[in-house]
């Protein structure tokens, strides 16, 4: 039996032969698109899924899932919206995953589900009310920004603490799609009020939050005694990444005396038994910084770091391993004799990473003492056949600086580099010739040991030029009556100028050409007038050119004049001794070092490269102000009578309070911390107050931190940079500059005695000078001092220049100034006085808290 037709056919008539029926499509095929974002659309408006929760779980999971792996599924998006409605946890999360990552897509759409975000928000259930406070700060669209405010505020002082840190995160997302908003708000001082929250997740995030916040305008979160000793009593309650946010706060804090010194050590000290290498290495961070207003304490802090930083280097992670090695480099420059016991930890393990291997190496070389010398080179030396051509140069150059670094061992290290120019390996010939002949220019008493075999190495570096470059100095430089085959292992060279393609290797053989004319030339002469010759002749570097045409006019106007200039003063004794005193190159490495030791636990370590090369200026930080604790400023602020902290109360001064007081319409609380009672009778947690940390353990009110306080009150007569009113945008060209300082008298000379010579050079110093108005036209380092030409703009018009010159060896600082008076001003001569006395108290406080003088 046949089966019958389908209605579609059957409603129909038949058609004639050679006609052409049209129909009409299901509306199924119309309306639809087919693929699987189609089918999920479908599944998603099917009445059968939404009464099965399990069923919709899983259709929404498959939506999650192709969001994940790139397909795009922005058309689902009213269909999720709707979805949104459900008591089940686990679809609301993945339906606020969805929002936040199309809501930009769909913005006009996004905004139906704000009522029901809203909603939820205020739900029983924690854990929906952070999910969807975490969704609604999430959509970053401006449209939203009106909805936001009121449930952030409510979530601050929240009952349960994911809410709370779910809502100081939703301040730092409210300050990125809208900084004026959250700066208006007054959410930063809500913020720094948080830090007293119970729970330490809460605290970590509000670290966090206001770090980023302020990292552009104050160089990051202010930091004073109460907070510091606050959150050091609290350290047992954080986890590892709370601790690092902590102790880089502790890194910016400058103590106000000894006594509070030791007490931060000591609390810091349990935490360096961590067993997370961040932690250990902010801990490192700290003491090193406490340790600069001590000097003496600088040796004891080496070693109590010491054990930490080995115990984690052995822990087997090679990233670790590598980090902590890192560190532990820029470490040993500064102490020296603290790791040199500890040498037979660095050596090299046959299945480490290499670039833990190079590490290693260049290590060995820094801590190898008179003791240990011989067992590290006879280590590196077993490295310099290693397979890895790298680990042999760098095992090569490492015996090298060891030779730089202990004239002891120089004879010895010299006799084992010749020997392995007999090694007949591509990567050690060329790396000994280059070290050998550093260590001729270091220990030029030496040359006896190495030149005899200098004639067998010539031809075997041919494919070398840098090599092959240094045997023709070394010719040149000690081919004299000491070595007699130095003319005739530059004939062969001078014959086949043609032939030789590095400028390289044509320069040095100019060069020691011309050297050895002087020295023997019977011998040299008609070698030097052929190679002058081809030279001058040569098309193919006008280098080499340019320097043979030199050398011969130098020849034809004054042979005695060409063998100073070419030969140098150091020459008229040939066989001289004298050790070359530190390379140019060691001196850059010295100024690099205290750069990179200045961002200690960071990339720039790392790096190895400060991280004003690697950071674009838009992302960099601005530099935090350095403490303005009483003991280091040298006045006394506020009432003494609390414990000695010497803090203004925010609230004894009105005028203290940031401009325009509580906005978004939310009053203002009372000083005291907020809470509630509960039915039952007991006191309730609703969340730090708007106004006060309250201290109560230290006797310590404060609401904003000290250093945020820029509006000193009238009885506090210290000069700084407010009571100075400089003008931050002003800018003045050097040559106005040099300008005003040949037409103005100068009009006060101070002298100040310092502790210690900055470490850094001159940029901390000219960061906080910059930090209070006084900015840096010129500064530079000389042979025995120290430059700085300064300028700052009285905001009535007045001018201050300033010269100062830092003694290295007296340590003595000496400061010129120099006042352009203006026509707005109306005061005598005693203002202009009392401003100059002014400005030499603020460097002088600077210096202060520097810890220089």
């Amino acid at each position: 039996m046949s089966a019958p037709l389908p209605q579609s056919r059957q409603s129909h008539p038949s058609t004639l032969p050679g006609q052409h029926q049209q129909q009409n499509p299901p509306a199924y095929f119309v309306d639809t698109k087919k693929g699987e974002v189609s089918e999920l659309k479908q599944l998603l408006k099917t009445l059968a899924v939404e009464r099965d929760p399990k069923r919709k779980r899983d259709v929404i999971k498959k939506v999650i899932a192709y969001m994940t792996l790139g397909i795009d599924v922005s058309r689902l998006f009213t269909e999720m919206v709707l979805a949104i409605e459900t008591r089940d946890l686990v679809v609301k999360k993945m339906v606020y995953l969805y929002l936040c990552n199309y809501a930009h897509a769909k913005p006009d759409l996004a905004l139906m589900c704000v009522n029901t975000l809203q909603r939820d928000c205020s739900a029983d259930d924690p854990m929906v009310r952070g999910l969807a406070l975490r969704a609604l700060c999430s959509l970053r669209l401006p449209s939203m920004l009106e909805y936001i405010s009121a449930p952030l505020r409510r979530a601050l002082t929240d009952q349960s603490p994911y809410v709370r840190k779910t809502g100081v995160m939703g301040i730092l997302k409210l300050f990125h799609l809208a900084p004026d908003v959250a700066r208006s708000a007054n959410f930063v001082d809500l913020l720094y009020n948080m830090i007293q929250d119970p729970d330490p997740h809460v605290v970590t995030n509000c670290l966090i939050v206001l770090g980023e916040m302020l990292a552009a305008e104050e160089g990051g979160m202010a930091v004073n005694q109460p907070l510091i000793l606050h959150l050091l009593g609290r350290l047992g309650e954080f986890n590892e990444w709370g601790l690092t946010q902590i102790l880089a706060l502790v890194a910016k804090y400058h103590p106000a005396d000894e006594e509070e010194l030791f007490t931060i050590m000591n609390l810091l000290d349990p935490v360096l038994r961590t067993s997370n290498s961040g932690v250990v290495l902010s801990t490192i961070k700290c003491f090193l910084h406490l340790a600069t207003a001590v000097p003496d304490l600088q040796p004891q802090v080496y070693l109590r770091v010491k054990a930490p930083l080995l115990t984690l280097m052995a822990g087997g992670n090679p990233e670790v391993e590598y980090c902590i090695l890192k560190h532990l480099e820029a470490m040993v420059h500064r102490a020296p004799g603290v790791f040199d016991d500890e040498y037979r930890q660095l050596y090299v393990r046959y299945n480490e990473p290499t670039f833990v291997k190079y590490e290693k190496i260049d290590i060995l070389a820094i801590i190898a003492n008179e003791e240990t010398v011989g067992d590290i080179v006879a280590e590196l030396a077993e490295y310099a056949t290693d397979v890895d051509q790298e680990v042999s140069r760098r095992s090569i150059r490492a015996i090298g600086n060891i030779a730089f670094r202990l004239p002891s061992a120089a004879g010895m290290i010299l006799e084992r580099l010749v020997g392995f120019l007999d090694v007949d390996m591509n990567s050690i010939r060329p790396e000994t010739i280059l070290v050998m002949r550093d260590i001729l220019r270091r220990y030029p008493e030496r040359k006896a040991e190495a030149l005899p075999r200098l004639q067998s190495c010539m031809r075997r570096v041919d494919n070398h030029p840098e090599a092959q470059a240094a045997l023709i100095w070394m010719t040149g430089e000690y081919g004299g009556k000491n070595f007699p085959e130095g003319p005739y292992l530059l004939e062969p060279l001078i014959d086949s100028y043609a032939t030789i393609s590095s400028a390289l290797v044509k320069l040095s053989l100019l060069t020691a050409a011309i050297k050895l004319f002087f020295k023997r030339p019977p011998e040299m002469q008609s070698m030097l007038g052929r190679l002058l010759a081809a030279a001058t002749n040569d098309l193919t570097s006008q280098d080499v050119h340019d320097r043979a045409l030199l050398y011969y006019r130098l020849l034809v106007a004054d042979v005695e004049a060409a063998k100073r200039v070419v030969l140098g003063e150091h020459e008229v004794d040939v066989n001289r001794t004298t050790i070359v005193g530190t390379f140019a190159e060691e001196r850059d490495m010295t100024t690099l070092r205290d750069k990179l030791f200045g961002e200690f636990n960071t990339l720039a370590v790392i790096y190895g490269k400060p991280s004003s090369q690697f950071v674009s200026p838009s992302y960099r930080i601005k530099p935090a102000e350095t403490s303005l604790t009483p003991f280091m400023m040298g006045v006394q602020i506020g009432d003494s009578g609390n414990n000695g902290n010497n803090l203004l109360d925010l609230h004894a001064d009105d005028s203290l309070l940031p401009a325009g007081g509580v906005e978004c319409g939310v009053e203002s609380e009372s000083p005291s911390r907020a809470g509630s009672t509960n039915p039952e009778g007991s006191t309730a947690y609703t969340g730090p107050s708007s106004d006060l940390l309250d201290m109560s353990d230290m006797g310590v009110s404060l609401a904003v931190p000290t250093d945020r306080i820029t509006t000193p009150s009238a009885s506090q007569q210290d000069f700084c940079t407010s009571t100075l009113a400089l003008i931050d945008s002003f800018r003045m060209e050097p040559e106005t500059f040099q300008h005003l300082w040949a037409e103005l008298p100068e009009s006060i000379s101070y002298n100040v005695d310092l502790k210690v010579l900055p470490t850094d050079g001159l940029s901390t110093l000219e960061t906080s000078l910059l930090s209070r108005g006084i900015k840096c036209l010129a500064s530079g380092e000389l042979t025995d001092v120290f430059k700085l030409f300064l300028y700052g703009q009285h905001e009535l018009g007045r001018l201050y220049l300033i010269q100062i010159l830092i003694h290295k060896l007296s340590k003595r600082l000496n400061l010129t100034l120099k006042i352009g008076r203006s026509e707005m001003e109306s005061e005598g001569d005693d203002g202009k006085d009392r401003s100059a006395n002014a400005v030499v108290e603020l460097i002088t406080q600077v210096l202060s808290s520097l810890h220089l003088s």
